[in-house]
């Protein structure tokens, strides 16, 4: 983990071996004797380390008391070896340490960890200048040159898995997001079908924000995903725009093709000021200019490059979707139209149609 770029102060939680006393208990005779693996552990511990008893207050202040068996006494093994387990005492004869335990000088950790029961050691260091998301992917490549001993292996923190499974739920937001802007479309344009057109731009984005993060050298982490929900409402915004102003051009009687080819200049301009003011705005972020901004580089890599495809795209492919959707409607509208007096509808539906004189039911001829 020392070779990964980005990781820097890399430590182990395991520190060199202490020496120490170790004593082996003899479990058969232990057993034979009466005594517990605990009433031997109580021993040693008493009087080793103490246990807590009480504590003594005085002047508003407390002070612990601790048990333990006086310090000449526990000066050698051999002190250790002569001392009563704990519930002999009382015996005729109690039953010393040293006939149920045996002690030899070794080494051993300071301090053993477990998770869930299984021993561990953690491996860490501080992310700098690198999104935490590259960083974690160069130590799985580094990690799995390692060949670990049978029965172990390696995993993340549990904090850390538990962020990445926080993360992934975040295509939820994605599809809540796209579902609400479908409905407010839906009922500012009173139409369930120019929601859909406005909304063919949305994939457009993913394109350039996939091909900047590609470029770039970048992933995609948490901080590029929330400047995809960005990139959304920005996109979005585009769409609203053409669409808008091809049905107002429309309404006020012009035709169809004519109405888009008009639109699409004229709200040229509005477009590219408002998406070149958030691309500069997010210039400074992609280039990762000051401390700590280097986790907002992939958000601002992502928008940057959302945008740039999305608004070059979004003139040529929303204006023909719109007209890929309106032949449908008047295909569909004709063929209600047709099939009115076998099904035994009034003559009123005609009025759907443009009139003969409309400057739509002219280009439609």
């Amino acid at each position: 983990m020392e070779t990964v770029k980005g990781l820097e102060g890399v430590d182990s939680s395991v520190q060199d071996s202490t020496p120490e006393v170790q004593w082996h208990v003899d479990r058969d005779k232990a057993q034979t004797l009466g005594v517990s693996f605990n009433d031997i552990a109580t021993t040693l511990s008493s009087a080793t380390i103490g246990q807590l008893s009480t504590y003594f207050q005085e002047n508003g202040f407390q002070y612990p008391i601790y048990v333990q068996v006086p310090q000449q006494l526990r000066l050698s093994i051999d002190q250790l070896s002569r001392l009563p387990v704990a519930g002999t005492e009382t015996r005729t004869t109690p039953i010393l340490l040293g006939q149920v335990a045996s002690a030899t000088i070794g080494t051993g950790p300071r301090e053993i960890q477990r998770l869930n029961r299984q021993r561990y050691m953690d491996v860490g260091g501080k992310v700098t200048d690198r999104p935490q998301s590259e960083v974690m992917a160069d130590i799985d490549k580094a990690l799995k040159k390692v060949s670990f001993p049978a029965g172990s292996y390696w995993s993340y923190s549990p904090d850390l898995l538990q962020n990445q499974k926080d993360a992934s739920g975040l295509g939820l937001s994605v599809v809540l997001a796209v579902a609400l802007i479908y409905m407010l479309l839906a009922t500012q344009f009173e139409s369930f079908v120019y929601p859909l057109v406005v909304l063919c731009s949305v994939p457009l984005c993913a394109i350039g924000l996939v091909l900047a993060l590609f470029l770039t050298g970048r992933s995609f982490g948490l901080t590029a995903f929330i400047g995809l929900l960005m990139l959304i409402g920005i996109v979005v915004k585009n769409g609203i725009l053409l669409v808008d102003y091809t049905n107002i051009l429309r309404q006020r009687g012009m035709a169809r093709d004519e109405a888009i080819l008009t639109a699409a200049p004229t709200r040229l301009r509005p477009i590219l000021m408002t998406t070149l003011a958030a691309i500069l705005g997010m210039v400074p972020l992609a280039l990762g200019v000051g401390a700590g901004s280097e986790m907002y580089v992939p958000l601002a890599t992502a928008v940057i490059g959302g945008l740039i495809t999305s608004t070059m795209l979004t003139l040529i492919v929303v204006p023909t979707v719109y007209t890929l959707f309106d032949d449908l409607i008047r295909k569909f509208q004709r063929t209600n139209l047709d099939l009115a007096p076998a099904q035994g509808v009034g003559p009123s539906l005609v009025s759907i149609g443009a009139s003969p004189d409309s400057p739509e039911a002219l280009n439609e001829n």
